[in-house]
């Protein structure tokens, strides 16, 4: 199908960072074919199967969030204040209690709210990931996803005891490699599959070693949790001698292919490690500020780390994100002008490509790219005047400013509704789901968070 958006502000976020106002795009099957100044590209382009009227709109290109847990969702309301006690006190234990059938339904909850907030690629990490996959086909949104494995004894975990199973280790790797044969290159090609060992303190050097082995073999991309909390260090340098950061190098997660999550838990060693091994690191500013950390991300941007945004947990409005990405860098460094929007702008659309190894194919609005775009309607409460859309977009957006959404030149979210999902039977699953699964840990663990 052909699609012309006309007489909007396109913002390209390519090189040159060019802001066509009043610009067009103008879209055949899946591929962008001309962007540029509205006129021209409707002279060169006079009909369409469908044309948007983009007068007081503003186009931008998908949003590409690098680190999720869909299911996590169901921590909504949980979480929040708990600190970091809750991956060993809730995390980890809620494994042994949740079903497959309700971690998809709070999976998919989540995966919508992420489309209609403007995300058009989501790197998904989970234990059971596998679930979500057609779903994912179904709704049309792009994502990487992984099954999240690990080989430790889960309820050793909140008492400091770290115990390694080659069973269950055998099966998480098993359940992760079968997942890949079955989806990888799917709905597509928008469904990618990656290794996702969990995290250091969860994961034996065998695990790592074997999903770095898998992921060569099957030529998938790889991701891991580091510097979450000063307890993954203190563990680490126990069990095993070294850092985190060194401790995933020796058995190769630490490597251009695999995007490291958090990072904010680190020193400057660790950074140069992250640089010297061109690790891509998803920096997720919104959850760790929940969690009371900022990750230097100005230093890892002044050392050449690529970065991308993530959304992590719980949330899903991805403009909350880009502006806990700025407010954070500048309550780090103490500096009230660093992190100007555009850069924010950039690291939650090219920066995240970048980091997923997707950057000729996303994450800007350029000739031949795919077309993943969304757009803002900014005749509204809260984005009016518009003296600087980029400024506006960052500071003052929301979810609910997202009227359109397309993934590969398919109209996935049109006039504020999903196309290809009921949102209301999604909020109803979830919450069924949620409820549930709360009473059976209540039930197990003597309440919201394990003894």
């Amino acid at each position: 199908m052909s699609l012309l958006i006309r007489d909007a502000t396109v913002i390209t976020v390519e090189p040159r960072g060019h802001i066509f106002e009043p610009g067009a795009v103008y879209v055949e099957g899946a591929r962008i074919v001309d962007v540029g100044p509205s006129d021209e590209v409707v002279r060169r382009h006079p009909t369409a199967a469908r044309v948007i009227d983009g007068r007081r709109k503003v186009v931008i290109p998908g949003f590409v969030s690098t680190h999720n847990h869909v299911g996590y969702t169901l921590f909504r309301g949980r979480a929040e204040d708990a600190g970091l006690g809750c991956v060993t006190g809730m995390y980890f234990p809620m494994t042994t209690v949740v079903t497959r059938p309700e971690r998809l339904a709070v999976g998919s909850l989540t995966y919508a709210e992420l489309l209609r907030s403007g995300v058009t690629t989501v790197l998904e990490m989970e234990e059971d990931a596998d679930v979500y996959a057609p779903f994912v086909e179904r709704l049309g949104i792009r994502s990487l996803m992984g099954v999240m494995t690990l080989d430790v004894e889960v309820d050793g975990l909140r008492h400091d005891r770290y115990r390694y199973d080659a069973v269950l280790r055998s099966a998480q790797l098993r359940q992760a490699v079968e997942f890949a044969e079955a989806w990888h290159g799917k709905a597509d090609g928008r469904i990618s599959v990656i290794m996702a060992p969990n995290m250091t303190i969860s994961s034996s050097p065998e695990l790592l070693r074997e999903s770095r082995a898998a992921a060569d073999r099957l030529g998938l991309r790889l991701s891991i949790h580091l510097g979450w909390g000063p307890a993954e260090g203190v563990a680490t340098r126990r069990l095993h001698g070294v850092s985190p950061y060194e401790y995933a190098r020796r058995n190769g997660l630490l490597a251009p292919d695999v995007v490291a999550a958090h990072c904010y838990v680190i020193e400057d060693p660790d950074i140069a490690l992250l640089a010297e091994t061109r690790t891509a690191v998803a920096h997720c500013p919104l959850i760790n500020s929940v969690r009371g950390y900022i990750a230097p991300v100005g230093e890892f941007r002044r050392r050449g780390i690529t970065v991308g945004l993530g959304i992590d947990s719980m949330f899903s409005d991805y403009f909350e994100v880009v502006r806990a990405c700025v407010l954070m860098a500048r309550l780090k460094e103490q500096n009230a002008v660093t992190m100007p929007t555009a850069d924010a702008l950039e690291l939650a659309t090219m920066g995240g490509a970048r980091a997923l190894g997707l950057e000729r194919e996303i994450g800007s609005i350029e000739t031949g790219k795919r077309a993943d775009l969304v757009v803002l309607d900014y005749r509204v409460f809260g984005l009016t005047p518009t003296l600087d859309p980029i400024q506006n977009l960052v500071y003052h957006a929301h979810a609910m400013n997202v009227e359109t959404v397309l993934v590969d030149g398919r109209i996935v979210v049109d006039d504020h509704r999903l196309v290809h999902a009921d949102g209301s039977a999604l909020i109803d699953s979830a919450q069924d789901a949620a409820t549930a699964a709360w009473r059976r840990f209540v039930a197990k663990y003597g309440g919201i968070m394990a003894k």
